[in-house]
């Protein structure tokens, strides 16, 4: 029995009774109701220091758990910081609860402080957002929300609760909404689709696969590798679906978004036949449009929903609708089941081959570049060689954000979070996202690479990290300057203006705030100042001098692109 209690108290009770044990907010009057309350419940609470932050971490948070996140922030200007980390979740596709404080209805238009609309506002980026106005639907409203951003196409729910209702005492016993459907979408493809598929299977001489955000939320890695591994199809995976299929697997070709212009581009370029999975198609991908995509090669998709499918310019010759771990699984069962046999090796001999040559040509380009300062390739070699093997792989920033896509490895599920992901793609979510994936991580170790500019956005997070003992490791490529727009005016405009930002010591900054920081200047004294980070058990800020002029494959693809606009 839980009435008597509060709006407030209810609030909380029910984020326990969905099996969430933390959340993430910043105190402020409209939601202390129920923020005073959560410790009674179990459940801890990460308060950041920008509700901006605060959406960020329950991002970071929902995407190692693979579980809806609950954020809680004050209304008015509150909510306004938050309205960033909505509309990136949304775009992303990361399955959010936020809760906003409100005011007293009665108090509305009268001039009260944090009166402003809120619901109606960020309705266009959410999958459902309403006001709650009597607490003792509290509980039903929560597990609406959380099931609304965990199901179908996930993303964030906005409920905003007026103060007065989280004071309000319920002396009825409160409504649930404790529904028998599953948050698991268990549907299959259409019989006749699967065999379609494998009709055009049988005609392709050089298929790829290309695996997406849905195959990591599904947790399908499994039905992945079986897939991969009864078609013989090379597959490459994209954003939330690295390591899902390990880089190290003999049949996975690593990271596939078009933008770091790696060696996946022959591969997409010399493909007859295109399968996406529980992947969007969106300017990461080049809309599988030309120059790397072609009207020739034939496109099949499997996905969960049409809505992924006829949103955009998505391009399809044969469509698998249904729950992608399933029909992955309904397809490897059918292959067995006839013994089919397919044999692409020679395709893939030529992949392996190109891949080999493409990462001989980019260690010999970075090894002839004599500097002091620090090679961004390099760097990210040696920080993968001394980072714990199953490390969350936190990426933030452009040119740096270019340079560790491509050249991190990937062979653990959930092992990459890229703060500029999806449509919105912002920069400078990356220390907060950190933050939040090292409070669901536990043991497992969280870094950071990310550039300096980027890391301005919110690096006074570094301080949450510290004030609650959650020891990210954060590597600052650091070249003095919005280094990847200036080389856009450079070439645009033949002159640079507000690119600059000079010598700035983020070490120091780190190490005021608690914990460790060391300033890398000279490529010989990185390696120790890795291993310092990593001892001090600490959060860590390294400030990588890197070379300025050392520009990733992917940049250097967007400027050629650009000059070719001019």
């Amino acid at each position: 029995m839980t009435k008597g209690l509060t709006g407030g108290e209810l609030l909380a009770e029910q984020i326990k009774r969905e099996g969430i044990d933390t959340i993430f907010t910043l105190i402020g009057n409209q939601v202390s109701p129920t923020l005073v309350h959560m410790s009674d419940y179990g459940i801890k609470v990460i308060h950041a220091r920008n509700e901006k932050g605060v959406v960020h971490m329950a991002e970071g948070w929902a995407q190692v758990k693979r579980q809806a996140a609950v954020a809680i922030v004050s209304g008015g200007p509150g909510f306004a910081n938050s309205l960033t980390g909505i509309i990136k979740a949304y775009y992303a596709q990361t399955p959010l609860l936020l809760i906003t404080g409100g005011v007293v209805p009665r108090q509305r238009d009268m001039g009260v402080l944090a009166d402003i609309e809120q619901v109606s506002f960020v309705k266009p980026y959410t999958k459902w957002s309403c006001t709650v106005h009597d607490a003792a639907r509290i509980p039903e409203y929560i597990s609406r929300g959380i099931q609304f951003a965990s199901t179908g196409r996930r993303g964030p729910v906005v409920l905003e609760i007026p103060i007065d209702v989280l004071k309000k005492r319920v002396e009825s016993e409160p409504l649930r909404y404790d529904s028998d459907l599953t948050r698991e979408d268990i549907s299959l493809a259409a019989p006749e689709k699967v065999d379609a598929f494998l009709e055009m299977l049988s005609l392709a001489k050089r298929p790829v696969i290309i695996a997406g955000d849905e195959v990591y939320y599904e947790g399908a890695e499994k039905e992945l590798a079986e897939f991969v591994e009864k078609t013989r199809i090379p597959a490459f995976t994209v954003n939330k679906a690295r390591g899902c299929i390990a880089d190290i697997h003999p049949l996975c070709m690593g990271s596939g978004r078009v933008l770091e212009a790696g060696p996946q581009l022959y591969a997409y370029q010399n493909a007859d036949t295109v399968i996406t999975i529980g992947m969007e198609n969106d300017y990461q991908m080049e809309y599988l449009g030309p120059p790397n995509f072609s009207d020739e090669q034939k496109f099949i998709s499997i996905n969960k929903e049409a809505f992924s499918l006829i949103n955009g310019n998505y391009r399809t010759d044969l469509a698998l609708l249904g729950s992608v771990g399933r029909v992955m699984k309904q397809i490897s069962e059918r292959i067995v089941g006839l013994s089919i046999d397919y044999n692409f090796s020679e395709w893939l001999d030529l992949l392996n081959e190109n891949k080999k040559r493409y990462w001989e040509e980019l260690e010999k380009e970075n090894s002839r570049k004599p500097t002091s300062l620090v090679n961004p390739y390099r760097c990210i070699r040696e920080i993968q060689r001394l980072i714990d093997e199953d490390a969350v792989i936190v990426i933030d920033g452009s040119n740096a954000m270019f340079w560790a896509t491509l050249c991190f490895n990937c062979n653990h599920p959930g092992q990459v979070i890229i703060g500029p992901d999806g449509v919105l793609g912002p920069m400078g979510s990356g220390v907060a996202l950190a933050v939040g994936a090292k409070a669901a991580a536990g043991d497992r170790e969280v870094v950071l690479y990310t550039g300096d500019g980027s890391f301005g956005f919110n690096a006074i997070e570094f301080d949450t990290a510290v004030r609650l003992d959650l020891p990210i490791k954060v590597f600052i490529h650091n070249d003095e300057t919005w280094g990847f727009c200036k080389t856009t005016q450079e070439i645009l405009y033949n002159k640079t203006e507000a690119a600059d930002l000079g010598m700035v010591h983020y070490e120091k900054m780190a190490s005021a705030l608690g914990g460790y920081g060391e300033l890398i200047s000279d490529e010989k004294d990185l390696t120790e100042g890795i291993t310092k980070a990593k001892e001090s058990h600490l959060p860590a800020c390294l400030n990588i001098m890197v070379d300025k002029y050392a520009y990733s494959p992917g940049a250097n693809a967007f400027n050629e692109a650009l000059k070719l606009q001019k």
